[in-house]
């Protein structure tokens, strides 16, 4: 167990969600061409961001010893996969729509700081179907081997 306090996860936890939003936000923009811009360096933080929000999910799923955090872990680590694949095949809207996913985060925030269960102990999920992964394709490139842009 880390020396940080539940503060510091949280605060990291917040600071998180706004670095993905932004970098979301920079990426949407690429599906306007006069908006047109660099994007592995909004990438690099959008990746950095969601492999911090899994990290602190983790960490206050272990200090708090509820299995609640462990699921919206999952969610960032799903992301993750997401994000990868949409980059790979330039789908530029998609990053506008998963702006939502931080901006969501954000604003229930303070929920997730003061959730209070009444239970003593901890607190396990009900069914574990939640923790299987679907088989996820592989990312593809836009382009086909002929050259053209794939539909």
């Amino acid at each position: 167990m880390s020396g940080l306090t539940e503060q510091e996860i949280l605060s990291k936890h917040k600071q998180s969600l706004g670095e993905g939003r932004d970098a979301c936000q920079w990426l949407g923009r690429n599906a306007d061409p006069e908006y047109l811009a660099p994007r592995g360096r909004h990438y690099g933080n959008l990746k950095r961001a969601l492999n911090a929000l899994e990290g602190t999910c983790r960490q206050l799923a272990a200090f708090r010893a509820d299995t609640r955090w462990t699921k919206l872990g999952f969610l960032y680590a799903r992301a993750m996969r997401v994000a990868q694949a949409k980059f790979v095949r330039q789908d530029w809207m998609a990053f506008n729509q998963m702006q939502q996913l931080f901006e969501n985060g954000l604003r229930r925030m303070d929920e997730l700081q003061n959730a209070k269960t009444g239970k003593l102990g901890p607190i396990l999920p009900k069914r574990t179907d939640w923790m299987v992964l679907p088989d996820l394709q592989p990312p593809q490139s836009p382009w086909t081997p002929q050259g053209r842009l794939r539909n």
